[in-house]
């Protein structure tokens, strides 16, 4: 085998991980956040995604591909929710405005929400009116996802519900800037604060 086969070789292998990396993500994604992403748009209110995906350039052309087919299709994202390069700035922005308190599991170090209810949508709702917000352009995400949706606080609190806000999941909301958060653990301890 001589060079230029061998470089051609290493080639197809690379396009093969590639192709089965981004596989991978579609089939967790749309297994799992595609009903919430179902959920929002069928309450017709209005939103968009910062990003779905963060791809290095090999796997870009394969994401395109995918948002033509189903179940991806049916949202008509455009192409630049697949962002391209290594950095998912929402959650590093995330992370480094809210390190965690927990040694193991990821908690931020802000005040405590102590509610009997759980009643997602109700703590919501008794946060923001805690927290005096205005109605403002809001990142909704899932920390260990990749896909950052935004839209606006009062819209997200008006169609929230359990579809919207699961409890099987870390769920972030921020302002777009990142000056304050309401973070809901898996464990169901909600925490908010400014910084």
């Amino acid at each position: 085998m001589n060079k230029e086969q061998i470089e051609k070789r290493e080639v197809k292998k690379q396009q093969l991980k590639d192709k089965l990396a981004v596989d991978q993500q579609c089939s967790f994604l749309a297994t799992w956040w595609i009903e919430i992403a179902n959920s929002i748009k069928e309450t017709k209110i209005e939103w968009s995604l910062e990003y779905l995906e963060v791809v290095n350039q090999n796997q870009y052309d394969f994401w395109m591909g995918i948002l033509k087919q189903e179940p991806w299709i049916g949202f008509s994202f455009p192409d630049t929710v697949i962002h391209k390069g290594d950095r998912y700035w929402v959650h590093e922005l995330f992370y480094s405005n809210y390190p965690s308190s927990l040694p193991l599991r990821y908690l931020p170090k802000l005040e405590k929400w102590l509610t009997n209810s759980s009643d997602n949508v109700a703590t919501l709702k008794e946060i923001v009116s805690k927290l005096n917000l205005s109605n403002q352009p809001i990142y909704l995400f899932f920390i260990r996802m990749s896909p950052v949706i935004k839209m606006d606080l009062f819209d997200l609190a008006l169609i929230a519900s359990d579809d919207i806000l699961p409890d099987h999941e870390d769920l972030a909301i921020m302002a777009i800037d990142g000056s304050w958060l309401i973070f809901k653990s898996l464990e169901q301890e909600w925490v908010f604060g400014q910084i």
